[in-house]
Order: structure tokens, then sequence, then C-alpha cells
């Protein structure tokens, strides 16, 4: 959600139902569903975001949240998503919940506040790695919630620092996140490090380039971590020049590269579990303002829109499996 959200909410109008035109589909675009996030326009709530799925083998998608609160998916597994909202307390004050792909059983999870951030789950241990906060001085310290009972165990305790957008390294062992200073420091900017699972070993991997335009204007420097589930790299979003994208970065830090393959930008996104398949979220163009989701074979490249225009801001996606 973040940053991007309150760029084109600026920008939102009534849009038309027609279909978008698609390439051929990917071979082999197999069983699972892709929970994502909308906008929805409403004239009594405001700030309505809900959390939809999506087939990408019949195009059917469906709203699983109806609810008038701001509802946002940064996770999902197996069947089960994982979103913040803030429906049971004051606007924008988030807490985590799960829900079936079909979006029943809804149940809140814990009762630490969470902050607007990606999160990650180790399947091992049903633990979740968080951005949380505690009080309105200790904000956006990274902890462990234990999904059996709620139970949270801080990691970080640097209130002059934002930790966010946590990720597991597939084996559970690694924690990947983003590190910014809460207070503006010139030529400091958000980048990615990594720590042990106990918040140790703390390390370095990206390095933003202060000679690029972005250095000075808006766009992410470093987010939307993902960990590549078999080919041990993390994926994040950034803005070069005027265009965001996604890159990957090599867990030692040693190597960095684009992998967005166009001009628009491209920042949320996720990897299915087997490492064959990038769906990621795509800004067509400043005419029609419109955000579709993207389906991608990682291997051969090919890919296609699976969204229509009924929602224009459409983000966030997340592969879940079909029950």
């Amino acid at each position: 959600m973040k940053r991007i959200i309150f760029s084109f909410l600026t920008c939102l109008c009534l849009t038309s139902c027609q279909k978008t035109e698609e390439s051929s589909n990917p071979k082999g675009a197999g069983p699972f569903l892709i929970a994502y996030n909308i906008f929805k326009r409403d004239s009594v709530n405001k700030d309505d975001w809900e959390v939809m799925v999506l087939d990408p083998e019949t195009g059917e998608s469906k709203n699983l949240t109806n609810h008038p609160d701001v509802a946002w998916t940064y996770l999902a597994h197996e069947n089960k998503i994982y979103f913040i909202s803030d429906r049971d307390t004051a606007n924008r004050n988030f807490f985590l919940y799960e829900m079936n792909s079909d979006g029943s059983n809804v149940k809140k999870l814990s009762a630490l506040r969470l902050e607007d951030s990606w999160m990650d789950l180790d399947p091992e241990t049903n633990e979740m790695v968080v951005s949380g906060r505690l009080s309105p001085e200790i904000r956006y310290q990274l902890f462990l919630i234990n999904l059996k009972d709620g139970k949270h165990r801080q990691l970080t305790s640097d209130t002059s620092i934002r930790f966010q957008d946590p990720v597991f390294s597939p084996d559970g062992k690694i924690i990947a996140f983003v590190k910014s200073p809460k207070q503006k420091i010139e030529s400091v900017f958000p980048e990615i490090y990594r720590m042990d699972r106990n918040g140790g070993e703390m390390k370095q991997l990206t390095k933003f380039p202060v000679d690029d335009p972005a250095a000075k204007g808006y766009g992410y420097n470093a987010g939307a971590l993902r960990w590549h589930p078999t080919e041990n790299f993390i994926s994040y979003a950034t803005t070069r020049g005027s265009v965001s994208s996604i890159f990957g970065v090599n867990p030692d830090g040693s190597k960095t590269w684009k992998i967005s393959l166009t001009d628009k930008d491209e920042v949320y996104h996720d990897w299915s579990p087997d490492g064959k398949w990038l769906t990621f979220d795509q800004y067509q163009d400043t005419v029609s303002k419109q955000y579709h989701l993207v389906l991608m074979n990682w291997e051969t490249k090919e890919s296609r829109i699976l969204t229509d225009t009924l929602h224009r801001t459409q983000l966030a996606p997340a592969f879940l499996m079909k029950q």
C-alpha cells in the first residue's frame, strides 16, 4: 500500500468496464489463485480498500472482504490469505487477520498493532515476521508473531530507524528487510539489509545510486521485498530515473540487476511457490491511469494481463493455492 497509493488516489475517476486486450495465456498457468487489493469507490466510506481473489485460468474474480475498512493483503500461503485491517479500531490502526481463499473464517491473529508494511511467514515454525509498533515512540520495529497464540517477540529496538518489509529466506534462517533513518539524512536512503533470525549479524545489501535522478524525487529507493523460493535472490522495487521497476539482489549483496522487462511502473509482486511464475502490478499510462495485474512465465518471460478495467487500482498480487 504505502507511498504509491497516495499518488494515484488523487487521480481516481470513473472507468469503463471494457475488457483489456490480453496476449496469449502463458503455458501451464497452474492450479493457483491470486489475491490482490483494490480501491473501491464509495461515496460514504472514503478510504475503502478491499481484498479480491482472481482465478488466472478463468479470469473470474471475487471481492472477499466486502467491508468498509482498509483491508490490504501482503501475503498468502497455501489456501490462507493474511491481511491488515482497521475494521475493529480507528482508521488505519492496523492489526493482522487471516481468512480462507473463499473469504470465510476471518480471524484476528494478534493484538500487536502493525505498521503498513510487507510481512512474511515461516511455515515450519508458524511464525510471521512483521513491522509493528508498541507505542507512539516505539514504531517500525521488527517482531516475530506466533500464529498459534498471537504472542510476539521483538527483534529490533533502535527507535531512530524504520525497519520495514521483512521477508524470510526459504530456509527461515535469515530475514531481509528495509532499513531507513526516521529523520531524513542527506545521501542516506532506505536500503535492503539482512540479519539472522534472532536479529544479529546485520549486513547491508543494496546501495542506492546518489547520482540517480530518483534520489532527489519521489519513488522507491527499496521496498516490497520477496525472496525467490528456488533461485536464492531477493526481489524488490526501486525507482531509477522516473520509472519504478522490480530488481534482484543476491543474499550477500554481490550483485543487483533489473528484473522488469518494460518501461512501465512495476512495484508490488510475488513468486509462485515453485518459483516458475511472477505476478506483479503494472501502471499502464498517464492517460488511463490504470493499474493491471500481470502474470509472467519466469522461464520464457511470456506474460499476459490478468485483470479488466472494472477497477482502476488493482495492486499487490499474492499467490495462493486453490482449495
